[in-house]
């Protein structure tokens, strides 16, 4: 039987399967099987884990499910942008793609039609393979064996319709940018309600509705219906044949090259080829700035959340300095999106003269990416003098360690542990031995004493260390590893 003489139902649920089975084996095989299979396996123990934990530092039931909603939230906010795999975006970082999501370029069918049973399968993909094994920690809060089936089972709905919420709003903001609205007034309206909810007190009340476990179910049911209905009209709005316009420049990498004072050997020349490949890419080098915007809003509104809960607010230096310094990631990501290894093999340069570029390019575009967000905290916070100063020491130091510990972990392919259950581990472990102790300390001496600012400060500077060697090691390693492959 032909495509042309199938049902709509019929087409509709063949092409619903082959996208999963697409996204399973993309999956398997960029990750690696059994590497991939076990990742669901490390979200549950991670989960589990650190809800044990709060529990025995006196975290408050309410506070542990609120911030498993926002790293729902946050992941269906990132995941959105799959579905439009073939926007120019993607197109930089993997190429012509022939994937069963471009089939509507050369066969009869929807273009919509076809994202929308795209961004479907990726909501049941994810809230089975990530959302799920989040739900577990519901098990502990109940602490009854014959509950725990109930309470994971709600917690996972409430959790899968945050994950949905966030992958509408995304799709919904790239629609509007595909009908000619700029980016910029995009950006705009969202910093315009969300500081217009913060001030008038009703950030408390709407971030409540990204939560249906603790609100009524008429308040689950009209967020699903508002999902679904962002996600209707979002697709009706979404002009498929839109492109960015057509861009010429001049030879800005020779000019950009003269002026980094790095001396006449290739680090020059290759620190300006990175920092161009970040500028000529969709969305250029204000990428790494939303990356860290977003993580400080989702930051910031949980800690509104966890003071009006609890009562507790962190200190806002040592709090936000350390959280904030997970930005290392999507930097050096956005870093090596658009280039490999082996595009490197045809120049008279060496693979440790490229790590050593991608370094420099970091702290060049990575210093006011965190410097922004963390003056908006310290402010909006009001920090204390010395908890600004040690916060800025963890800052600094820990952007350092997450660099060093990424680059020397994944070497150029920062995304791919993000999915593989052993480097996914070994990488949480190294944040967690840096991280942990220093949230305790922000949450437990506000604000900070002379000791404890010394001892963290000390910490940054140490971690800050461990960085610079892990970076400096990563070249000499993956030359190594690469050569013998």
């Amino acid at each position: 039987m032909s495509t042309a003489s199938r049902s709509p139902r019929s087409t509709t649920w063949r092409l619903f399967a082959l996208l999963l089975r697409e996204e399973w084996r993309l999956h398997t095989q960029l990750f690696g099987g059994w590497r991939f299979v076990l990742f669901p396996v490390v979200i549950a123990a991670l989960t589990v884990g650190a809800t044990v934990a709060l529990l025995e530092t006196g975290t408050a039931d309410g506070t542990i499910v609120t911030g498993l909603h926002v790293l729902a939230l946050g992941f269906g906010l990132y995941s959105g942008t799959a579905g439009f795999a073939g926007s120019d975006m993607l197109e930089n970082v993997f190429g012509r793609l022939s994937l069963v999501l471009s089939t509507a370029t050369t066969l009869p069918l929807s273009r919509r039609r076809l994202l929308g049973i795209f961004l479907v399968k990726d909501a049941l993909f994810y809230a089975v393979a990530f959302v799920l094994p989040m739900a577990l920690a519901n098990a502990v809060l109940v602490g009854e064996a014959a509950a725990a089936p109930v309470a994971i089972g709600t917690l996972w709905l409430s959790l899968s319709l945050s994950f949905a919420a966030g992958m509408a709003l995304t799709v919904a903001m790239i629609a509007v940018r595909t009908r000619g609205v700029p980016t910029w007034a995009i950006a705009g309206t969202i910093v315009v309600v969300a500081g217009g909810s913060w001030l008038t007190g009703t950030a408390r009340d709407g971030w409540t509705l990204f939560v249906p476990i603790e609100g009524s179910l008429g308040g689950a049911l009209g967020l699903a219906a508002g999902t679904v209905l962002v996600g209707v009209a979002s697709l009706a709005l979404y002009d498929p044949t839109y492109g960015r316009p057509s861009r010429t420049a001049g030879d800005r990498f020779a000019r950009l090259s003269d002026s980094l004072p790095l001396g006449a050997d290739n680090r020059s020349a290759l620190v300006s080829k990175t920092l161009l490949d970040l500028a000529r890419s969709s969305g250029g080098v204000a990428k790494p700035f939303v990356s860290a915007a977003i993580l400080f809003a989702l930051v910031a509104a949980l800690v509104g959340v966890v003071d009006s809960i609890t009562g507790i607010a962190p200190a806002p230096g040592i709090f936000f300095g350390g959280v904030l310094g997970l930005t290392a990631f999507t930097t050096y990501n956005w870093l090596t999106q658009f280039d490999s290894l082996e595009a490197y093999l045809t120049y008279p340069v060496s693979i440790e003269d490229v790590f050593r570029a991608k370094r420099i390019a970091f702290v060049l575009v990575g210093a006011p990416t965190v410097a922004v967000p963390y003056l908006a905290a310290v402010i909006w916070f009001e920090a204390t003098v010395l908890d600004a100063v040690v916060g800025a020491l963890l800052l600094a130091g820990y952007a350092l360690y997450y660099y060093g510990l990424t680059v020397y972990i994944a070497g150029f392919d920062p995304n791919e542990f993000l999915f593989d259950a052993v480097r996914f581990t070994m990488f949480t472990v190294g944040v967690g031995v840096a991280l942990v102790p220093t949230l305790v300390a922000g949450f437990v001496v506000v604000p900070p004493s002379g000791t404890v600012a010394l001892v963290l400060g000390v910490a940054g500077v140490g971690f800050g260390v461990v960085g610079v060697v892990l970076s400096s090691r990563a070249g000499p390693r993956w030359e190594r590893r690469f050569r013998t492959e």
